[in-house]
């Protein structure tokens, strides 16, 4: 597991926001405060959506079907 400022340091975005979305997962986890965890998770979602609207890397090597099922996949 790359740690945060792994991802940081090496300059690619979707590494770092995979980084940030695991960190952000493990302090709600540990999370006893209702405050600080409705803020983390409303955080987390907004890196998750971040994430889904960034264009996959494998996608030019995805057949046409393959990309239809996974599209149908995510509803």
């Amino acid at each position: 597991m790359v740690t945060l400022l792994d991802a940081v340091k090496s300059g690619n975005k979707r590494e770092t926001l995979i980084a940030l979305r695991d960190k952000i997962a493990e302090t709600i986890d540990k999370c006893e405060s209702g405050r600080d965890m409705a803020a983390n998770s409303k955080r987390l979602m907004e890196v998750i959506a971040e994430l889904e609207m960034m264009p996959d890397i494998n996608a030019e090597n995805e057949s046409k079907h393959d990309r239809l099922k996974r599209k149908h996949e995510k509803r």
